[in-house]
């Protein structure tokens, strides 16, 4: 996890982030997220001034108008926590993190898993690196909320298995559906499915920061190359984007989305 120590790093990496304007020939693009990176490797080690002698990793791998993406890893660690200033989507890669806040609240995150820490929140975190290092991917927003504001939940926790599995959807219509795991005070996580089709997308509103559940997605911007994105790739969709989406499945195309709020 990206503690108090390294979080302010983040922030001040992000913290003055400005929108930057596409020139009319420009092309926007996804972003793909390369498997090289999510699989530990190329991330340059970073010296915290809260913890020198700390081994340390971290990268940005993704700066737009909206979200920051970041792969980091660390080795094994305790980590005590007074009011998380951010929220943060988590998804673990390698190793484990053990959660402890109050004296009953004890719960323990693995690789594989997709966690959400809410703004505000107290308590200890333990990364048990395994073979000595844990992997995380983590995405934030690039502004960030009142204060004074946090979010309802008080600790982090695993977003919905069910639904990150397919189970009980809910329908927009007869062709998609969405369902909220988490809205924050700074970041929205959903699942959107669809049955597959193809749709022009025109002058995209929102950035997104999207992982393939089930299906593949073929993107081809306005007078850019085709992508094609499988099951467990991700990717952002940036904001600006045009052009035309294809998605193809087993019944339904799904996704998980992260949007600023």
């Amino acid at each position: 996890m990206i503690r108090i120590a390294c979080i302010m790093v983040l922030i001040s990496l992000t913290i003055h982030l400005k929108s930057q304007k596409m020139d009319n020939d420009s092309i926007v693009e996804p972003f793909k997220i390369e498997d090289r990176v999510l699989s530990g490797l190329d991330i340059p080690p970073l010296k915290l001034k809260a913890h020198p002698e700390r081994a340390y990793f971290q990268k940005r791998i993704y700066k737009g108008t909206d979200l920051s993406v970041y792969i980091l890893s660390s080795e094994t660690a305790i980590n005590e926590i007074t009011n998380f200033p951010i929220d943060e989507f988590v998804y673990y890669l390698n190793g484990r993190a053990d959660i402890e806040s109050g004296k009953e609240i004890k719960q323990s995150f693995f690789a594989g898993d997709y966690i959400f820490v809410p703004k505000g929140f107290s308590g200890k975190w333990t990364n048990n690196g395994g073979n000595k290092y844990h992997l995380e991917l983590s995405v934030i927003s690039n502004k960030r909320a009142d204060s004074i504001a946090v979010s309802g939940a008080k600790v982090p926790f695993l977003l919905d298995r069910a639904l990150m599995s397919g189970i009980g959807l809910s329908n927009l219509d007869t062709a998609n559906y969405r369902n909220t795991l988490y809205s924050g005070v700074e970041l929205d996580v959903f699942t959107a499915s669809e049955r597959p089709h193809q749709k022009e997308i025109i002058n995209n509103k929102k950035e997104q920061f999207i992982h393939v559940l089930n299906g593949l997605v073929t993107i081809t911007p306005h007078k850019g190359q085709a992508q094609t994105f499988y099951t467990g790739d991700f990717f952002i969709l940036p904001e600006g984007f045009s052009g035309s989406w294809k998605s193809e499945g087993q019944n339904l195309f799904r996704t998980l989305i992260v949007t600023q709020i």
